[in-house]
């Protein structure tokens, strides 16, 4: 056989050898590999930390009283909003008739005119996650009056008028009758009377001659809120009078 064909033989013969040896080496690599990890070495996702659950905070507001007397300091306190995930809070305050915001977890406040008015409290916790709550304080004033006057002839009246609002702890009227008829033999009378804002009579004498008296009530006498109206009515003869009233808040 002619030389250079053998090593035309030989060579490819090589070829073929070196070809099986290494997909016998790939084969094996792959199987020992499989065999290191193995199907029960996979990565557990059940194991993966979970991440925050987001929920919101739940927003609260405790005032220090909810009812004040004009230019009375009251408190606002956000303390007692949670946040189930311990996130850090954040506390913006806002107050009806004031177009400022206000931040902090606490505040104080004074209000210059009666009557009832919103706080609104937001809290929003590190994640951006939030939560409002509204409430209200009622602002009041007492109020006192003195009046003086006289009745006299049938069906001459006078009618005095106060103020009875949200939050009324007690209504007082004090009276002092004088004859002031010219006769010393005419018996000077009137009628007293006294009606709420829905016209109600909530207490009425006839027949009351000159001395001193009062009348008081709580705030379960007085179930309306309005204008109230006491009423000293002429039967006979003058009378000189005076009026103390007195209502508490």
């Amino acid at each position: 056989m002619n030389i250079k064909i053998m090593k035309k033989i030989t060579l490819l013969i090589s070829f073929l050898l070196v070809g099986v040896c290494i997909s016998g080496v790939y084969a094996y690599s792959e199987g020992m590999l499989d065999e290191i990890i193995g199907e029960d070495d996979e990565v557990d996702d059940s194991e993966t930390p979970e991440a925050s659950s987001g929920n919101p905070p739940i927003a609260r507001i405790t005032p220090s009283n909810p009812k004040i007397q004009i230019n009375e300091t009251i408190s606002f306190s956000g303390t007692d909003s949670t946040d189930s995930d311990g996130d850090t809070l954040s506390f913006l305050w806002s107050f009806e008739g004031d177009s400022k915001n206000y931040e902090g977890s606490n505040i104080e406040r004074n209000y210059p005119d009666k009557g009832e008015f919103l706080v609104k409290l937001i809290v929003t916790d590190s994640t951006g996650l939030s939560d409002e709550i509204e409430t209200t304080v009622l602002v009041v004033e007492d109020y006192h009056d003195e009046q003086s006057g006289n009745v006299n002839g049938n069906d001459n009246t006078e009618d005095i008028e106060m103020p009875v609002d949200n939050g009324v702890i007690s209504l007082r009227v004090e009276y002092s009758l004088e004859s002031a008829s010219i006769n010393p033999l005419e018996e000077s009378t009137v009628t007293l009377r006294l009606t709420d804002a829905d016209g109600a009579v909530i207490q009425e004498e006839a027949a009351v001659s000159e001395g001193d008296g009062a009348w008081s009530y709580t705030s379960d006498d007085l179930s309306s809120t309005g204008d109230y109206t006491f009423t000293i009515e002429s039967e006979s003869g003058s009378m000189d009078y005076s009026l103390i009233i007195d209502i508490k808040y």
